[in-house]
């Protein structure tokens, strides 16, 4: 902040170390998992990621899971949910299988 000042002041410099500056440039498509409860990282940025995504035209899923924290928990039952969506996220992406 003391060298290039803060982002209201020098928004082309904050913008072109920010990866979202570079969503255009992903090649391949993403996942996001987010508890709504996260107190570590607002849930907001998962969903502008997701918009900022789409609006790329990027390949993204997105799923929240009402209540859980960071750490998306096995008590909630969300860790299995979210644990399969991977597998099924890396099946059709990865290996190319479908269903």
């Amino acid at each position: 902040m003391e060298q290039y000042g803060p982002p209201e002041e020098n928004p082309e410099f904050w913008a072109s170390i920010s990866a979202n500056s570079y969503l255009s440039d992903l090649s391949g498509p993403v996942q996001l998992h987010h508890g709504t409860a996260d107190d570590s990282v607002p849930v907001e940025y998962s969903d502008a990621l997701d918009q900022q995504i789409q609006a790329v035209g990027g390949t993204v899923e997105y799923f929240t899971y009402p209540g859980d924290n960071h750490n998306i928990s096995g008590i909630s039952g969300n860790l299995s949910r979210a644990l399969a969506r991977s597998v099924q996220f890396f099946d059709k992406y990865v290996k190319g299988v479908s269903g």
